[in-house]
């Protein structure tokens, strides 16, 4: 158990998580997205369906965009990094955001914009533009109409857990999202619990790349799949290995938040 707490240290000394910046330049859609994603470990969805078609784009004007999971008819949870105009320093307008959900190929399914944003009362952002503390880098926004649950997109509920299980039996787990490898398709990855740590983080077995934001990840449940957390980095990830991520958990997030317009 040290050498996962050294590891965790570490991890959390080198702290690195991303949006993709500036003008989303990939306009053409890209037409390679059934092949399996080698590279990084996981392979695309071919066409958006329950629950996968509740995980779209959070897009942002002037461009730039991140992963987002619609949690109930008019909530999606994404990163506080995702929000933060860089260029300007200071939040983007509720306005300048779009949520699409079941984003397959330049369409979507359900597309709204945003009426309000949600995010820790205590955020700070540095220079590069994340939160200071990791564990505050979450956001709800709140959709300027809800979308109804039906055949085509259900949103996916957040679980909370009461206790802390063992890694092994949490079951499995799916990283899923949109990244700037593929910005025209959902990838999903498959992967297991390694550890929790501080209460506030899981380490797993998810791969990753940089500037990649917004990622939940899922766990099985008897009730379906559940968000456990978001991603925020992989540490030591090298051509012959993918390893290891961490994931902040639904149930680190606090309560008190702003509401910003």
């Amino acid at each position: 158990m040290r050498s996962i707490g050294v590891l965790v240290a570490l991890c959390l000394g080198v702290f690195v998580s991303g949006s993709v910046s500036g003008q989303d330049r990939s306009s053409i859609p890209d037409q390679s997205v059934a092949q399996n994603l080698a590279s990084v470990g996981r392979a695309a969805v071919r066409a958006p369906r329950p629950p996968w078609s509740a995980i779209g784009r959070v897009n942002r004007r002037p461009g730039g965009f991140c992963s987002g999971t619609l949690i109930a008819p008019d909530k999606v949870l994404t990163t506080a990094n995702c929000l933060w105009d860089r260029s300007m320093g200071r939040w983007f307008a509720a306005s300048d955001l779009h949520f699409l959900a079941g984003y397959h190929l330049g369409s979507a399914i359900e597309h709204r914009g945003v009426l309000a944003m949600e995010i820790p009362e205590s955020v700070e952002i540095n220079r590069r533009g994340y939160p200071k503390r990791p564990r505050n880098d979450w956001a709800v926004l709140t959709l300027d109409r809800p979308i109804a649950a039906n055949g085509k997109i259900r949103p996916i509920k957040k679980i909370r857990l009461s206790k802390r299980p063992r890694p092994g039996r949490l079951g499995p787990l799916v990283r899923a999202g949109f990244s700037p490898l593929r910005p025209h398709a959902l990838t999903t990855a498959r992967c297991r619990a390694v550890a929790f740590f501080n209460g506030s983080a899981l380490m797993h077995s998810c791969s990753a790349v940089k500037a990649e934001s917004g990622f939940p990840i899922l766990v099985r449940t008897g009730a379906g799949w559940r968000v456990l957390g978001l991603q925020m980095m992989t540490y030591n990830r090298n051509k012959k290995s993918n390893g290891i991520g961490m994931a902040l958990l639904v149930t680190a997030m606090s309560t008190s938040v702003q509401i910003r317009y």
